[in-house]
């Protein structure tokens, strides 16, 4: 198969690490921009199949916008975007367009993801297991929770009744329908994501710790290859799903 030819969007820790392992991999990177080098129009898209944004949330609705108009597919790992979401999901069927997305692109993260929502699954019928999730990033992250503390929340809430919302609250109690979800920062830290499961007998963690930000490049290079061809807008799972059958 035919590698796509990439434009990175954001040159930042990931978007080097993206373009490293692309020309590891044979693919052709045709354009890089960054804050200093912004994308302003279509035509500078017109040697790339796939445009690759790592950058900030507020950047994604121009990229997005750029990227559909120029008939460009696009992956975007940045976070803090979802409020933009149903929007770009109604542009990218106007334009028929392809989009992947996700607040993270580890294919063990996306394994957690599956652990954590079969858990949440099983403890809903025993009331005398609580969940809550801690994660730590690099002090230099802008979002906190992260993107997939976020997801993680989510998929918890979806699967768990008595948990009604997640809160990040620090003092007082915690109500017994609340789900948890704390952050630190600090040094360099990659990523860690902790999903934590107490009983008065026993506790169960399921963690997640990025050694690398290679992995979460591989994940958005196989984004960018699958979706080379395709139309639709999807989750990164989704894409996972159509590979593994």
């Amino acid at each position: 198969m035919e590698l796509p030819r990439l434009a990175l969007v954001g040159y930042g820790r990931m978007g080097r690490e993206i373009e490293s392992l692309a020309r590891r991999r044979g693919f052709a990177v045709t354009a890089i921009f960054s804050r200093s080098r912004p994308l302003t129009s279509v035509q500078e898209l017109t040697e790339a199949d796939v445009v690759v944004d790592f950058s900030v949330a507020e950047a994604v609705p121009h990229t997005a916008q750029l990227a559909l108009q120029a008939g460009k597919r696009l992956v975007i790992g940045t976070t803090g975007w979802e409020a933009y979401r149903e929007e770009l999901r109604r542009q990218t069927d106007a334009w028929g367009g392809g989009v992947v997305y996700a607040s993270n692109f580890a294919i063990g993260v996306q394994l957690l993801y599956h652990l954590v929502q079969q858990a949440a699954r099983f403890i809903a019928r025993m009331p005398d297991y609580d969940i809550f999730l801690h994660e730590i990033h690099h002090r230099h992250k802008r979002d906190a929770p992260s993107g997939t503390a976020r997801k993680l929340a989510e998929l918890i809430l979806r699967e768990l009744p008595r948990k009604r919302t997640a809160s990040t609250a620090t003092e007082g109690p915690l109500p017994e329908d609340v789900l948890h979800v704390s952050a630190s920062r600090g040094g360099e830290v990659i990523g860690t994501h902790t999903v934590y499961i107490d009983a008065p007998g026993e506790s169960v963690e399921l963690i997640h710790r990025a050694k690398s930000r290679e992995s979460f490049a591989a994940g958005a290079l196989l984004a960018a290859q699958w979706i080379a061809s395709r139309q639709g807008f999807y989750e990164f799972s989704d894409v996972l799903r159509a590979l593994l059958g």
